[in-house]
């Protein structure tokens, strides 16, 4: 079993990664509100399904469509299945007032008439399907379109990973993160272990501490909740505060002061290199997501409370 230095080592290291992993959380929220990506994704998903441009002029015509336009003076974040089925088939034939959608035999003609293209194919796959049922037909539409945003869920995905990558990439470089350093001074310092490992204990007992983690789909899933994040960073902040993160860093030089000709002599060699090692750890660490680090945080917090393992006792003769 791990000592209570080592744990406490990984228990401070993980809890920092935790805070930075948060903050590339809110950066990435920022930016995907200000670039509008999960509007522009599913606008491009849109714009590949409905490859037929009469229809999807029809389907952004609609009043389900415009009128979450409107609201948000930009293209919907977020189309549900039945929302999505519902607006294609009153896009596909002129609405009856008598009826609320178009009839099964209107949406059938109305399809024929389609040029070829992709939209058609499927929509004459699920007439075939659903023999005569419009409740059917909506159903596997709806369900179609709910396949397609569950791909294009990866792609966002990707896509939030790169930007994550980049953010924490420069969170640790501007804060000097350097999860060696950081690991030798949480061996040298008993104090200072003892403090995080409190810290971490008071953070894991306290209601709501699990992180949100990110959307993971352009449609369908909510954001998370900024503001709890944000108070949440800064109380964790306090909690890191005493670790020694920031610039500058230790002296390298023998004259005990940094110096590009310090950088030059084998200590200022071996400096640079754990000190690139120790921050490309820290990166890769902090893409990895704050639900990973707060599940490890409780599992080596767990740990270090249940203490050594007690020696059994000695059996009698």
């Amino acid at each position: 079993m791990l000592s209570n230095s080592a744990l406490d080592i990984a228990i401070g290291l993980v809890l920092m990664y935790l805070v930075l992993s948060l903050s590339c959380t809110i950066i990435n929220e920022y930016i995907a509100t200000t670039l509008q990506l999960r509007a522009k994704t599913l606008e491009s998903a849109l714009q590949h399904i409905l490859d037929d441009g009469s229809l999807r002029d029809a389907f952004y015509k609609q009043g389900l469509i415009q009128g979450a336009q409107k609201a948000t003076d930009s293209h919907p974040s977020y189309l549900a299945g039945e929302t999505f089925a519902l607006t294609l088939l009153s896009s596909l034939a002129p609405l009856d007032p008598t009826k609320p959608i178009p009839g099964f035999a209107d949406v059938q003609t109305a399809v024929q008439n389609l040029p070829d293209c992709s939209i058609k194919s499927v929509l004459l796959s699920h007439l075939a399907t659903a023999k005569g049922d419009i409740d059917k037909l909506r159903t596997g539409i709806a369900n179609y379109f709910d396949h397609a945003m569950d791909r294009l869920s990866g792609l966002y995905k990707r896509y939030l990973k790169w930007i994550s990558l980049g953010i924490g990439a420069l969170l640790v470089v501007a804060l000097n993160a350097d999860s060696v350093s950081i690991g030798r001074a949480l061996w040298s310092d008993s104090s200072l272990r003892q403090q995080i490992s409190q810290d971490a204990l008071k953070f894991i007992s306290e209601p709501d501490a699990q992180p949100v983690a990110q959307p993971n789909a352009a449609a369908g899933s909510q954001a998370p909740d900024t503001p709890k994040l944000e108070d949440r960073i800064k109380n964790l902040e306090n909690n890191v505060r005493p670790l020694p993160i920031g610039w500058p860093d230790r002296d390298f030089s023998p004259g005990g002061k940094m110096s590009w000709s310090g950088l030059l002599t084998w200590a200022g060699i071996f400096w640079l290199l754990a000190k690139i090692f120790g921050l490309v750890i820290s990166m890769f660490a902090v893409s990895l997501g704050a639900p990973f680090w707060f599940d490890t945080l409780s599992m080596f917090v767990n740990l270090r409370g249940t203490g050594p393992k007690p020696d059994r006792t000695a059996a009698t003769t």
